[in-house]
């Protein structure tokens, strides 16, 4: 189990969203200017790359929400590529059936 989710856990029993302060709350029907400086702000306060991973893990968990074309998006500024899998198939010559049954003489009708 992850640290995220033991975290999300003891948040949800304990303090039901209220250990944040109230001016760190986002405000709702701002243009999309306002959220990308928002993202900003926090991801200048986070100095430490393990910081900034804890980060984008908790706030990447609803990923599969979006739709197509924004996962795309997402995927194109992180640069993850489609990974291509190549498989050898080895075969095997086939071997000569050798015939063991007589063979008749066709010429005698």
């Amino acid at each position: 189990m992850s640290t995220i989710s033991d975290l999300e856990i003891l948040t949800d029993m304990l303090f039901d969203d209220t250990i944040y302060d109230e001016v760190d709350k986002m405000e709702e029907c701002k243009p999309k200017e306002y959220y990308h400086g928002k993202a900003l702000y926090i991801r200048k306060q986070l100095t430490d790359n393990d910081n900034y991973f804890y980060f984008l893990e908790s706030f990447l968990k609803d990923f599969n929400l979006l739709s197509e074309e924004q996962k795309k998006h997402l995927k194109e500024i992180m640069h993850i590529r489609p990974e291509v899998i190549v498989k050898e198939k080895l075969v095997a010559p086939k071997k000569k059936k050798k015939n063991n049954k007589p063979q008749l003489n066709m010429d005698d009708y």
